[in-house]
């Protein structure tokens, strides 16, 4: 098995977030730049009491494609919604689905979707993991949300799961109207335990990473680096734990591009995701194992958390990817998820 500090060293390439700090703006605010909202496609499928209907929305301009999750068995009327923000490189089939699901199940509309240059939705360079990007998209999910008739505008919140965690910490610390926040297996780091464990290694990582963007800037020509494969160490995601999920017929998914964007070192070397804790007002849930990817940075994200309304649940999993799909830990760790949304949001 994949030690976990280990694979949090070989994930590196797999998530990135711009140098330059992010504004924190209102949705009224993101309405006036631009950020329109797009008609929802009519496309729908129902199954096991749950409507999945295709939808877009722009974030920068920019289409992103998603599946809404409704409830069908549960009285009519406004709800409240969570965004489902996956893992690193992963796409709304993925890892999303699994808790979208689980969500709607009890009552929640649940949003999944492709990140800007992922999946069915536009952007280039394509398959770049861009945290700050991402964490704007994750921000114009919720503004999306909110304009929905089915849902309560007063009562949105987000789960996040790996990457997806960190992501959806810095959202929720720019964002105060956000109602509530989940992480599952959060991916907690900062430029000081990313130096740590590379050690030399870190400065030449940057360097690649800035040469990649430079030479796109200059050539439009994209860098790329293969994510999992068994018999390769040099890839994104070396070992067998991460080939098993994105290697396999456990996370395959025909959106899912087994290729990363090397410029992507620069920026996230610098991504703080532990610094975001402060700043959240949010009623705000930490699920976390000592085999998922530092649970060190989960304890400090935690108690870097101002507000009272937080809980730390400490599960026991064979290891981090244990958290996407088996069943016996997605449904704990989503058990724990909707009572905490609803005890803080109300279904």
């Amino acid at each position: 098995m994949l030690s976990v500090k280990k694979f949090a060293l070989t994930t590196l390439t797999l998530a990135s977030v711009s140098l330059l700090t992010l504004p924190q703006i209102s949705n009224a605010e993101r309405q006036k730049i631009g950020e329109s909202l797009m008609p929802t496609v009519t496309e729908t499928a129902t199954t096991n009491n749950i409507t999945v209907r295709k939808v877009q929305f722009l974030s920068q301009g920019t289409k992103v494609v998603g599946n809404l999750y409704l409830p069908t068995t549960i009285r009519q009327g406004a709800r409240p919604a969570v965004v489902v923000v996956g893992p690193q490189s992963s796409v709304k089939e993925q890892v999303p689905a699994v808790y979208a699901r689980r969500l709607a199940e009890e009552g929640f509309v649940a949003l999944t979707f492709d990140h800007r240059t992922f999946g069915e939705s536009s952007g280039v360079p394509r398959q770049f993991e861009n945290p700050e990007m991402k964490v704007q998209d994750i921000l114009n999910a919720v503004t999306f949300l909110r304009a929905l008739p089915e849902v309560k505008q007063d009562a949105i919140g987000i789960l996040g799961v790996c990457s997806g965690g960190g992501y959806s910490a810095k959202a929720a610390a720019m964002d105060k109207s956000i109602n509530a926040l989940v992480t599952v297996a959060g991916f907690y780091h900062d430029p000081q335990v990313m130096r740590q464990w590379l050690g030399d290694r870190y400065e030449a990582r940057v360097k690649m990473g800035r040469e990649a963007r430079i030479r796109y800037e200059k050539t439009g020509q994209i860098d790329y680096m293969t994510n999992v494969d068994p018999k390769n160490q040099n890839v994104a995601m070396p070992g067998q734990e991460a080939y098993d999920y994105y290697g396999t017929s456990r996370g395959s998914q025909p959106g899912w591009v087994n290729r990363s964007a090397v410029m992507f070192f620069e920026p996230f070397l610098q991504f703080n995701a532990i610094n975001a804790g402060r700043n959240i007002k949010a009623p705000t849930l930490v699920i976390h194992s000592d085999t998922a990817l530092v649970p060190d940075g989960a304890r400090r994200f935690f108690n870097s958390i101002p507000t009272k309304q937080k809980n730390l649940h400490w599960m026991t999993t064979k290891n981090h990817i244990a958290f996407y799909d088996q069943p016996e830990v997605v449904e704990e760790a989503a058990s724990k998820a909707t009572a905490w949304l609803k005890q803080t949001m109300g279904v």
